[in-house]
């Protein structure tokens, strides 16, 4: 009696565990032929982990920055239904991890006894493809560390979990029975391969890891002479991986199969490449190829307008790679049988003036009429605010050499915006000349790291009280824009303006550098 009652025990433990098993399709690719080949694994999820890396407010890129603004609504829907079904969410941005202290999902972390990672696996593979990290083209972003932050968009769950190394991931795995852990994030063959919580780390632990294909994206680069976009580096980047290093599954397909995803929410946005916004535009010289894609929904037909409406299925259809050679403001959504499927996504890109000669006068040589800045002002005397300072003549506005794009300037004006200069117009002054853009002085520590992404600014130049002259958002590390402003003649004054971008002052540092007047024809 004894006998069977262990046997029906164990037959119904089986057949519970059984019933929770959920069936994964594991793509892999034959090494020599790339051959694609499919396999289907059962496993219990609340044995399986997904582990996010660095799904980050920002990136040096715009267009990188952006295509990760693009996975988050996918990603977002995938990790409810991953916690709904029992799995254990971690959420790791790796270099800002501490900036985190104090959430329950860090500081849970912190607690967790330390334990000895095993090393099970050698893990090597041929070196990843790397396209170079920019995907802007010939107009290429500089480097610098100004995230500080997961994206605002990214859902933090309440059971979910903040690790940022291989330990603490392997420690998580050990206190919930992990054995299977699925990888979404960013940028593939950099972050989400290389860092200590990444899939070659979890890999060599012992971990069945295995990687999500249509939540992932490269380092990326644009080449549109030889059709290289992001959408393809990341093709091949997974198709590496598929190779050499792990499975991939189509996480939102499984998630379907099982029940657990809504095919009728709108996800996933139409790509841009390059991909400028209003807040963070792309600034151009010769005229560019701007690629639009839709790699998660397949079929999708893409319409987009340059006038500034919305698109419809009957705005024009994008069949070919566009060529913009002046300033555009670009609309774009895609539809499948008269049904939108993408998100509404914007392009903002904006044609560079030539470079203004210099100035026969330089500001710094002027006294201006009216000089406002950051702060308090109190019957004309302003009391600056912080570390700010009235402008600064010939320096940043704390003192520093004037520096916009990488190029340091010996004239001009620093300021911290919001800030006004007005000047009285001579008979002779024919034009006002400027270089305007973000002072990059705070990129001399550590890079910017943690700061980089907020500099905004939006240069204004006024005659008479009438705006003659406006630039975009000027962001770190953009070009400088470049001002060259006709003065009527019988005009009194010319006011120099440096507004917010609408996102608050915080390190809005800027400069007008070889600022002044022309007086010659």
């Amino acid at each position: 009696m004894r006998t069977r009652l262990i046997l029906l025990l164990t037959w119904l433990t089986f057949r519970l565990t059984a019933a929770n098993e959920i069936t994964l399709t594991l793509q892999t690719r034959d090494p020599a032929t790339g051959a694609v080949r499919l396999a289907k694994e059962q496993v219990d999820p609340k044995n399986v982990g997904v582990i996010a890396v660095d799904v980050w407010n920002y990136h040096w890129c715009k267009t990188a920055t952006m295509r990760v603004d693009a996975i988050v609504p996918r990603m977002n829907q995938a990790l409810e239904a991953a916690r709904a079904l029992g799995m254990t969410v971690m959420l790791c941005p790796s270099d800002v991890v501490d900036n985190y202290v104090g959430y329950p999902q860090r500081e849970a972390v912190l607690a967790l006894p330390k334990v000895t990672v095993p090393a099970v696996v050698d893990v090597s593979c041929p070196p990843v493809p790397d396209a170079g990290g920019c995907a802007c083209g010939r107009e290429r972003c500089a480097v610098n560390y100004g995230w500080d932050g997961m994206h605002p968009g990214l859902h933090i769950g309440a059971t979910d979990w903040m690790p940022d190394t291989q330990a603490e991931v392997y420690a998580l795995c050990q206190k919930f029975g992990l054995t299977h852990l699925i990888y979404v994030g960013f940028h593939t063959q950099v972050c989400l391969l290389g860092k200590p919580m990444g899939l070659k780390a979890m890999k060599a632990a012992g971990l069945k890891c295995v990687l999500a294909r249509d939540m992932t994206d490269a380092h990326p680069g644009y080449d549109p002479a030889r059709n290289f976009t992001p959408d393809l580096n990341t093709e091949q980047v997974v198709e590496h991986f598929e190779k050499h290093l792990s499975p991939t599954i189509h996480l939102a397909e499984e998630l379907t199969r099982l029940g657990r995803w809504d095919t009728g929410k709108l996800v996933d946005p139409v790509r841009i490449t390059p991909w400028g916004t209003s807040q963070r535009p792309h600034l151009f010289e010769q005229p560019i190829t701007v690629t639009l894609t839709t790699p998660l929904q397949p079929g999708a037909e893409i319409f987009y307008t340059l006038d500034g409406s919305a698109p419809t299925p009957k705005s024009t259809r994008y069949r070919q790679p566009l060529s913009f050679s002046d300033t555009t403001q670009l609309r774009v959504a895609a539809f499948r049988d008269g049904r939108q499927v993408c998100l509404e996504s914007e392009g903002a890109f904006h044609r560079m003036g030539p470079v203004p000669p210099a100035p026969d006068i330089f500001l710094g040589d002027l006294k201006p009429v009216r000089s406002v800045g950051f702060g308090h002002t109190y019957g004309g005397t302003v009391r600056y605010s912080g570390n700010t300072q009235a402008p600064q003549t010939d320096q940043s506005n704390r003192g520093q050499p004037l520096r916009i794009n990488r190029q340091t300037y010996a004239r001009g004006i620093g300021v911290h915006a919001p800030c006004e200069l007005v000047y009285e117009v001579k008979p002779e002054y024919r034009r006002f000349v400027a270089l305007a853009g973000a002072d990059e002085n705070l990129l001399s520590v550590s890079n910017g790291s943690n700061l980089a992404r907020y500099p905004s600014v939006i240069f204004k130049v006024f005659i008479d009280g009438q705006a003659a002259a406006t630039s975009p958002v000027m962001r770190m590390q953009s070009a400088a824009w470049r001002f060259d402003v006709p003065i009527p003649a019988g005009a009194r004054i010319v006011s120099l303006v440096a507004t917010d971008a609408g996102d608050g002052s915080r390190e809005d540092f800027a400069d007008w550098a070889n600022a002044g007047f022309v007086s010659r024809p």
